[in-house]
């Protein structure tokens, strides 16, 4: 590393320790920090160790981490506790369907629960992606469900540059994934993120596909009357080529015309 990049790396982590300890002053509340297991959690984790604060680490399970995820936070992360979600996310497949860019309901029931009513340091940078620009050091939550959840993020303004130079200047130990040649770690197959990006990491962890498709079997067997149901004629492999095809049902399906609703069910007409 050049003379250049420690200077710059030291700098931002003496910033990010100052607005921590800030935070602890002037907030009377625990303090919590949501551990995905990631690069950006690690740094989160290892700038709060730094600072002394006194803080509850947890991972929420989302049940489609890569494998070997949590494993390495138990060893690498002994303070973390991992929470458990009610349901897995092949039982949600089942009860609610595939979730998609638009309908992204996996995150409130495998995530978002565990910053219920919490201030919590998390690994969110700016850097990530269009819908993380914009956004305050400090983020109050203003949904309901989430009474009045606060979300802390210490590097927001770190580049990838200063992500990756920060865990080479402290030997940052990192989840096997990363070494498989993925850029993040978080759900595998996330809708949010490209079709390229979900395809290698499906070819990565073939058996979650798998288990995916086993899902949205059961899901359409048991709710004829959704739109995938009917649009795939009830077959799960149709419907896992549109899931990852990036297009909206009416694209991918478009020599079918679908008419219907959620509460009256679908049917699909010839155009």
């Amino acid at each position: 590393m050049t003379k250049r990049e420690i200077n710059r790396i030291l700098k931002i982590e003496k910033r990010a320790i100052h607005f921590i300890k800030t935070i602890e002053n002037s907030i009377d509340k625990q303090l919590f920090a949501g551990n995905s297991g990631g690069k950006d959690s690690s740094i989160v984790d290892f700038l709060l160790q730094k600072s002394g604060v006194k803080y509850i680490s947890f991972h929420a399970n989302t049940t489609l981490d890569p494998p070997r995820t949590i494993p390495f936070i138990k060893r690498v992360f002994p303070h973390t506790e991992i929470l458990k979600p009610k349901e897995t996310f092949y039982q949600l497949i089942k009860r609610k369907g595939l979730p998609t860019r638009l309908n992204r309901y996996c995150c409130e029931y495998l995530k978002e629960y565990g910053s219920v009513g919490k201030v919590v340091f998390e690994g969110v940078r700016s850097a990530e992606s269009k819908n993380r620009k914009g956004r305050d050091y400090i983020q109050c939550d203003s949904r309901k469900w989430q009474r009045n959840a606060k979300h802390i993020y210490p590097i927001y303004d770190w580049t990838d540059d200063d992500v990756w130079n920060y865990i080479k200047y402290y030997k940052i130990e990192l989840a096997p994934s990363y070494s498989k040649g993925l850029n993040r770690l978080g759900c595998v197959g996330c809708p949010l993120i490209s079709t390229k990006k979900r395809l290698k990491e499906f070819k990565l962890y073939p058996k979650i596909l798998e288990n995916i498709k086993r899902a949205i079997k059961v899901g359409m067997q048991n709710n004829p009357q959704w739109k995938l149901s009917v649009a795939s004629d009830m077959n799960e492999e149709t419907a896992i080529q549109w899931w990852l095809s990036g297009l909206t049902m009416n694209q991918f399906f478009s020599e079918y015309k679908l008419i219907g609703s959620r509460k009256l069910g679908w049917k699909k007409i010839t155009q």
